[in-house]
């Protein structure tokens, strides 16, 4: 039962991290995606880290290890296939 909470908090917390992904990074006049139309391409350098930024960081570097941890040790429970 404890393996399957830890799955479940490190999936939601990888998945929290991967969707606020699309919030992390902007520019001071918008989002990623409003950025990249107002100053093309080439605008790349005006792009900066997000208050979202920190969120993301948390949520995969606590979310990845937990899930690569338990991944780890699950072949044990097929009896090594």
């Amino acid at each position: 039962m404890a393996r399957t909470v830890f799955w479940m908090i490190g999936g939601v917390l990888c998945a929290s991290g991967i969707m606020s992904l699309l919030f992390s990074f902007g520019a001071d006049y918008g989002d990623f995606s409003q950025a990249l139309s107002a100053a093309g391409f080439d605008g790349m350098e005006d792009i900066r880290t997000t208050s979202f930024f920190p969120l993301t960081v948390f949520c995969l570097g606590l979310g990845a290890p937990i899930l690569i941890g338990l991944n780890a040790t699950a072949w044990r429970k097929t009896g090594g296939y």
